[in-house]
């Protein structure tokens, strides 16, 4: 199909494609992510729990718990960070997250250099075998603890167990994300974009969230203060500019 048949929607998704998982953006652009603007809403969704400081970005429904998970290389102090959406509001795709930024300290960053996977650092890139990014195939993502991790494999192990004839986001997450619409409504599409969960034994916070079109492979990015200490950790889904 040539390109000016194409719909200006699919011509938006692939523009956008082809913006994603660059080795490195501006400063200014993730400072426009989370810029409040006609389109643009900045969101906190909750308090997530890192009791051990090594993050993990997954998709919470099909590899949080597994191999196919990305543990980071940079680890935080332990401790409960903020969660922030920017909600985008597109003229063809309805509201979208356009980001997801974990809130370690407030201030601005002076850098962003991209978070590698455990044992590879940025110089590594364009090596054979080593990527930053990690997978969607549920259209959810997540900031998660390693230790959450692990007990979240647990929990999922166990539920299926005792539900073999059952899908675990149906039969189980669906409600949870109907439940966090009906409370915020604002700022999401029906069905819900985004919970807040407790795991069902130790208690910790898990939060996740949508992850702009849906399915793809998303690389997060560290915001650095001017000595290097992180600041922020940003993942983002979407150049705004492509869909309003």
């Amino acid at each position: 199909m040539s390109e000016q048949n194409k719909h200006p929607m699919q011509l938006a998704f692939e523009q956008n494609l082809r913006f994603l998982n660059q080795e490195s953006y501006p400063p200014e652009f993730f400072q426009y992510l989370f810029q409040p603007s006609e389109y643009l809403q900045v969101a906190t969704l909750g308090l997530a729990d890192f009791p051990s400081g090594l993050l993990v970005l997954a998709d919470p429904l099909c590899y949080l718990g597994t191999k196919y998970e990305t543990p980071l290389e940079r680890r935080v102090a332990p401790g409960s960070y903020s969660v922030q959406a920017a909600v985008l509001r597109t003229r063809y795709a309805g509201l979208r997250y356009a980001a997801a930024r974990l809130v370690l300290m407030e201030g601005p960053a002076a850098r962003y250099e991209i978070a590698m996977p455990l044992g590879r650092q940025p110089a590594d890139l364009g090596k054979p075998g080593v990527f930053s990014f990690f997978g969607v195939d549920a259209g959810l993502a997540c900031f998660a603890d390693a230790a959450i991790s692990l007990e979240y494999a647990k929990f999922e192990k166990e539920w299926r167990q005792k539900n073999p004839d059952k899908n675990i986001y149906d039969d189980y997450f669906a409600a949870l994300f109907a439940e966090s619409y009906a409370e915020r409504s604002e700022i999401q599409r029906e069905g819900g974009d985004f919970i807040c969960w407790r795991l069902p034994e130790s208690g910790l916070r898990l939060i996740m969230f949508s992850s702009g079109l849906g399915d793809g492979v998303y690389s997060a990015y560290w915001g650095l203060d001017v000595d290097g200490q992180p600041l922020e950790l940003v993942i983002p889904f979407m150049n705004p500019d492509f869909f309003i």
